[in-house]
């Protein structure tokens, strides 16, 4: 074997020890968050969820109320101007009331709306059981995000939807997610996290669109595991048509 013939093989072997390492690095990186956030068990153990919280957008303020139910149920009322706006997923259908779009009748969506009504459907972060999900991971780098160190994950459904997630090197949780949209990458920054029955929860969440804070969300109370009717996820039928 020549020179040559030897430093090409030297060359694949570091490839694919590279392959193996970071595949290894992924998944322990995955492990590393679940339990920075309490650990697989507690996680799996919160049956349903309910959140209220002060949220600003587009120059509006106004209150947000949000219902999780496993397995991927998921309504949100957001109350502002003295409307309400929901946005629902039933496990099968996403729906809306938006009385700010000059309709009070609830109507099933489709598309991009649909696709980010059914994202917070995702009962547990997108990192849990991501392979049974379907989703493929890949570890992007360390990198520098402000003053901290972050180890920066790309994750693609298998829908193809494709996510930035970015976790603090040192508390091994996310502090940025940053999904890739239709109009450009929509930037969720993540803080003051706070435990609450042994699970560690964002309590201050920042949404950037080119750099700009387009909307804010303080969280007011998380609620785990109270009763929370099926129903309420259900689309109510059209007033015309009762």
């Amino acid at each position: 074997m020549n020179r040559r013939t030897l430093s090409v093989v030297a060359c694949a072997a570091a490839v694919l020890a590279g392959a193996h390492l970071t595949a290894q690095n992924v998944d322990d990186l995955v492990a590393r968050n679940v339990q920075a956030k309490g650990g697989a068990e507690k996680l799996q153990a919160v049956q349903t969820l309910k959140q209220t919280a002060h949220v600003t957008f587009q120059n509006m303020t106004g209150t947000i109320t949000v219902y999780g139910k496993r397995p991927n149920l998921v309504r949100q009322e957001i109350v502002v101007s003295g409307q309400k706006i929901v946005n629902a997923f039933d496990g099968t259908t996403a729906w809306s009331i938006n009385p700010l779009l000059g309709s009070t009748e609830p109507k099933a969506v489709s598309g991009p709306q649909a696709d980010d009504i059914k994202l917070q459907a995702d009962f547990e972060s997108p990192l849990v059981n991501y392979k049974a999900k379907g989703s493929e991971l890949e570890f992007v780098g360390l990198e520098t995000l402000g003053t901290r160190q972050v180890n920066h994950l790309k994750l693609t459904s298998k829908e193809h939807r494709v996510q930035h997630l970015y976790l603090d090197a040192q508390t091994n949780l996310e502090v940025k997610i940053v999904g890739e949209t239709q109009m450009g990458p929509l930037e969720n920054e993540l803080s003051d996290y706070r435990e609450i029955q042994g699970l560690k929860l964002p309590f201050t969440m920042k949404t950037l669109s080119a750099g700009t804070v387009v909307g804010q969300i303080i969280v007011d109370s998380v609620e785990l595991n109270p009763k929370i009717d099926d129903a309420i996820f259900k689309m109510p039928k059209a007033s015309s048509n009762r």
